[in-house]
């Protein structure tokens, strides 16, 4: 199924295109080589055709830099999966190479916009790519992983390991305090329909892709050894949020089975509605509108973030209700726990 929607939204499976020519035209110009000449002393490097994958958050964001009289004289974002509400924000960031030399832009620190961390980090790596290439140097990133990350495959590593063989409330608080904290808001590590898919069509990149890799044995392999939900309520950042909000009230609304099973009906025909608009390539734009967007507030919709919050104040009376009735992320996990 997920192979199926990676071919649908992003033409590409485990790092091959899916149909259509190797070359494109975008803005009349020929994208099939790394460098074209356009017209005499400009010259035009497409970081789509560079070797390797340098994505940002749900994918590749390949540029086109241009180069005229040895100074780079403009950088135009091609097609990407990036939410916009995201990309837009980093989009701020290709002035910062304007009238420079490529020896000069290579030489300067741009630091990534905040609240677009994945985006900024894949505009930034594909400039110095592109430009490293022009100059004939190794065409890989020249920027090293944000020393974040390893403290986020941290974060996860414990979540996936310590609840295995520590049954401690006090540790599950912290663990999932750090979750809120280290995964949502700092990191904005989670996984998400976007992000799987990004690494089906893709693969991963290393050592960012870790975290994901972790979280991903944990929703997929560990109900396979008799734990199921081990993902859901214990590393992931929302249902961490909302089980913390649970402890603060005392008082729970009392769902009878009628009302529970009519929500779970309507989770599961949710799931189906939106994996069938994937599959049709009518609205893939869903994805990028999951709640998880959330944690990072500076770039999510306003809207997305009052929802959270409706749902994480919900759950101070109801257990959870975002991850049993609606996730569509979770309706996944639990499918594929039914068929395992």
């Amino acid at each position: 199924m997920l192979i199926a929607a990676a071919i649908t939204v992003n033409k590409a499976v485990f790092g091959h295109r899916i149909g259509g020519a190797s070359a494109s035209v975008v803005n009349n110009v020929s994208v099939g080589d790394t460098i074209t000449e356009v017209a005499e002393g400009k010259t035009v490097i497409h970081t789509a055709t560079l070797p390797g994958t340098i994505s940002g958050y749900a994918g590749p964001v390949p540029l086109d830099i241009y180069i005229e009289n040895g100074k780079i004289t403009d950088i135009k974002a091609l097609p990407n999966a990036e939410s916009p509400s995201f990309f837009n924000r980093a989009l701020t960031l290709l002035n910062s190479w304007i009238g420079k030399t490529p020896e000069e832009a290579l030489q300067i620190k741009v630091d990534a916009v905040s609240g677009a961390t994945y985006s900024s980090e894949a505009i930034i790596n594909n400039v110095n790519a592109g430009l490293t290439y022009y100059r004939g140097i190794d065409s890989r990133p020249v920027s090293g992983t944000p020393w974040k990350i390893w403290i986020a495959f941290a974060v996860t590593l414990a979540a996936c390991i310590v609840p295995l063989f520590v049954k401690n409330k006090i540790y599950h608080n912290v663990q999932m305090v750090a979750n809120v904290i280290v995964l949502g808001f700092w990191c904005g590590q989670f996984l998400d329909y976007s992000l799987i898919i990004k690494y089906i069509s893709g693969g991963f990149v290393m050592p960012a892709g870790l975290v994901a890799i972790a979280m991903l044995v944990a929703a997929f392999i560990y109900p396979l050894f008799g734990k199921p939900q081990h993902y859901c309520t214990h590393i992931c950042p929302l249902g961490s949020a909302q089980q913390l909000m649970g402890q603060i009230c005392g008082y729970k609304i009392h769902l009878s089975a009628r009302v529970i099973n009519g929500l779970d009906v309507f989770r599961k025909i949710l799931w189906a509605a939106l994996m069938l608009l994937l599959w049709s390539d009518c609205l893939t734009g869903w994805m990028d509108l999951e709640l998880f967007q959330a944690f990072q507030f500076e770039s999510a919709p306003w809207w997305i973030i009052a929802v959270a919050v409706a749902f994480i104040i919900l759950s101070a009376v109801i257990s959870r209700p975002y991850c049993r009735f609606v996730c569509p992320t979770g309706s996944l996990f639990k499918r594929a726990e039914n068929i395992g």
